[in-house]
């Protein structure tokens, strides 16, 4: 979540360089200052009514020991009662509509990245070898697959749906090979602990990674009392696994690792994405 303050004090950078994100996000940050400005414009008026709230009580408290009559005084201690309480409603408001705002935000990018439009616009950084060359035309997997006997999309989809497979034989040996591979590689040779979480997180969490609310759709949310949805990828419970605690330096660097299923839709991207 990007710091309001930021918003306020370097409105112009932060304007630029979200715009560069093509989110079309300056409806939203207009409106975020606006409620900054609104907030900033009750905390003052809220204050001093907390004040001279605390400042009566004292003289109340001094009149009744003085033998001295109250009535004045409570109401006007009544006067700064209400007012408190709808400067705070106002305030609590504001408060909660400026916190949903900034949800949708996006992280600033950074300055070294590229700016476009497209795939077309990418920079290639640095590569690793060189792509193979074939004297045939290689297949892909959804067409290796099928005729291997590796990959069954047919009962895939009978089994769940359009854009499922059953992976079968090598296929599955293959998936669980690689599996292993990958969290033996981190905890061998890198440092990494394993971590093997629910695959089930709170709404807290998905917030707290940034896929609530702007990838909800996405989402498979458990129906009935549980306010519970299906991890979309196991990112989400290894960065809330230490949310609110405050963690000794000495621990540092904290390395997990895990596998899980990925549980979400991804609406939109049929097509290459896809196969």
């Amino acid at each position: 979540m990007l710091d309001p303050a930021l918003l306020r004090d370097e409105a112009s950078d932060v304007g630029t360089r979200l715009a560069q994100r093509g989110d079309g996000l300056d409806d939203l940050v207009g409106e975020l200052r606006r409620l900054d400005h609104e907030r900033r414009a009750i905390l003052p008026g809220l204050e001093a009514a907390r004040h001279a709230k605390k400042a009566l009580g004292v003289q109340i408290g001094k009149a009744k020991r003085d033998g001295q009559p109250t009535d004045a005084l409570m109401e006007a201690g009544q006067v700064h009662t209400a007012t408190i309480e709808t400067e705070e409603t106002r305030l609590d408001q504001v408060e909660q509509a400026r916190h949903a705002l900034l949800l949708k935000l996006p992280n600033l990018a950074h300055e070294s990245v590229p700016i476009g439009v497209g795939e077309a616009d990418n920079v290639e950084v640095r590569r690793h070898g060189e792509p193979p060359t074939f004297d045939f035309a290689p297949l892909s997997h959804a067409e290796l697959g099928p005729a291997l006997g590796i990959i069954d999309f047919e009962r895939g989809a009978k089994l769940a749906g359009a854009r499922f497979s059953v992976l079968r034989g090598a296929g599955a040996r293959l998936s669980r090979a690689l599996i292993n591979f990958m969290l033996d590689l981190h905890t061998t040779e890198h440092g990494y602990t394993e971590v093997e979480p629910p695959l089930l997180a709170t709404k807290a969490a998905l917030t707290g990674t940034g896929n609530l609310p702007k990838f909800e759709a996405d989402l498979f949310r458990v129906s009935g009392d549980w306010d519970l949805y299906l991890i979309p990828t196991a990112e989400v419970p290894l960065c809330n696994l230490h949310r609110g605690e405050i963690l000794d330096g000495r621990m540092f660097p904290v390395r997990y690792v895990a596998y899980t299923p990925c549980f979400r839709s991804e609406a939109g991207s049929h097509g290459k994405d896809v196969r």
